[in-house]
């Protein structure tokens, strides 16, 4: 047995201890974060039901572990005495450190009679708000009664509150709390919105842009940066509704600029929608190429709206065959906008110089069924592997109908691993005793892919007689 190597005391002790050893709030967590309050509300229950712990506070202090070294007894914090019908505090009145741990307890009694001790203590209105949302009535009503006169005195930074009230709102009786502290926050500050959309809860998140929309606290440079980057999709969904309905005619302060050129197609295809209603219809031709098939299509439909010919818009990108930069989107654009005579125009694309174009002008014929299975075949041999991809993906229909010798030399060694691979695809497509045959030589070939295939071949069942496959 592997001895292990002996672990050397801890540097680091949570709130709930700091608390415990006397450490103000204020040193004992991140006062500003709401999920250090509401961690904390879940730590101190656990730990004053068990009540377990490693010494006597008296001899963690005398032997200067409150410097962050070692461990507390739990079983020195307050508890609730049924006797006397109150709390076995250290000390009248209680410090703060204290009282923020008996607000957390994990008998309702005690945090009840916590509370009397929370006026005039700034530090305490976070743990007040938790209670305002705690599952005892009568906790949460009395809580609220001391929330409502501290709020309403003087120099309260009921600002400050709104992140962990938002927080707290998603549970069950958190709602009173934050209507109450943003009735008591007004005016709330511009700099709000960056503190409620970086909390580490996507409902949160949403809740906070939200919030930061009603009350009219973003600027259009906060809303574009928000619909640009905010990682939860509602957010965007959000900012860029917001954003699109600031924009005016001329869209002097240009407000859809960042949004055309946005990663989300969604966001693209609403600011080019948005162009004909800002006067600057025209602009859309100049997306009639994106990559995004929901961008193209809201193109096509502004343009038309602004009485142009989208199909000869695209005839006019498609014209040359060798163009160098072409974009794949204006292929598949071409196809999309109903030409008669884009297969025609495809068709010479499939030779193109480049890749990225052979295999989208492939990819645009299929969609418009104007490919043959003997033009697909002929597309299994580029050197491009998104062509030959594109070809296989549509050759399976006709996988049963190609020459079975056409099908093996694809899989042979020393073609091209990519066509090797997609060759396989097809085999799959096809009746196992043909992959059987083709593939019983392959077992140790020098690529892992077929040489795998090729043994779960061999040890396949073949299906019984007379069934398909």
């Amino acid at each position: 047995m592997r001895n292990l190597v002996p672990l050397s005391p801890t540097l680091y002790l949570p709130p709930q201890d700091r608390l415990l050893l006397g450490k103000p709030l204020a040193t004992a967590l991140d006062t500003a974060d709401p999920e250090a309050w509401v961690d904390l509300d879940r730590r101190i229950p656990s730990a004053t039901a068990r009540r377990r712990g490693v010494g006597p506070l008296r001899s963690l202090l005398r032997e200067r572990h409150a410097d962050g070294h070692g461990s507390v007894d739990w079983a020195a914090a307050p508890r609730w005495d049924e006797e006397a019908h109150d709390v076995t505090w250290s000390r009248f009145p209680p410090s703060e450190a204290e009282t923020a741990l008996v607000l957390c307890h994990d008998r309702w009694q005690a945090r009840e009679a916590a509370l009397a001790f929370a006026p005039g203590r700034p530090a305490l209105l976070p743990l007040l708000l938790v209670r305002c949302a705690d599952s005892r009535p009568r906790v949460r009503e009395r809580a609220r009664r001391v929330l409502g006169t501290a709020l309403d005195g003087p120099g309260t930074a009921a600002a400050e509150l709104v992140p962990l009230a938002l927080r707290l709102s998603l549970r069950p009786h958190g709602g009173w709390a934050l209507e109450r502290v943003l009735a008591a926050a007004e005016p709330l500050p511009s700099a709000l919105p960056s503190r409620l959309c970086a909390s580490p809860l996507a409902r949160v998140r949403i809740l906070g842009a939200r919030l930061s929309l009603e009350r009219g606290l973003l600027t259009p440079a906060g809303l574009t940066e928000l619909a640009l980057t905010a990682p939860d999709r509602a957010v965007r969904h959000l900012c860029t509704g917001a954003l699109l309905a600031r924009v005016s005619a001329g869209d002097p302060a240009r407000l859809l600029d960042p949004l055309l050129a946005a990663p989300s197609a969604v966001a693209r295809s609403s600011a080019v929608t948005a162009l004909h209603r800002a006067g600057r219809g025209g602009e859309a031709a100049f997306h009639l190429a994106d990559p995004s098939a929901r961008v193209r299509s809201a193109a096509r439909l502004v343009l038309r709206l602004e009485g142009q010919d989208t199909q000869d818009l695209y005839r006019a990108l498609c014209a040359d065959p060798v163009a160098p930069g072409l974009s794949p989107g204006a292929l598949f654009g071409l196809a999309e906008s109903g030409a008669p005579d884009a297969a025609a125009l495809l068709r010479p694309l499939a030779a193109h110089p480049e890749g990225r174009v052979r295999a989208a002008a492939l990819a645009a014929l299929r969609m418009l069924d104007a490919v043959s299975p003997d033009e697909l075949m002929a597309a299994m041999d580029d050197p491009h592997p998104p062509v030959v991809r594109t070809a296989r993906t549509a050759l399976v229909p006709y996988v049963l109908l190609v020459p079975e010798e056409w099908l093996t030399a694809l899989v042979a060694p020393g073609r091209p691993r990519h066509v090797r691979r997609s060759g396989l695809r097809l085999l799959c497509a096809h009746s196992l005793a043909l992959r059987k045959r083709v593939l019983a030589a392959l077992e140790e070939d020098e690529d892992p892919e077929v040489a795998h295939e090729a043994q779960r071949a061999r040890y396949e069942p073949l299906p019984p007689a007379g069934s398909s496959g």
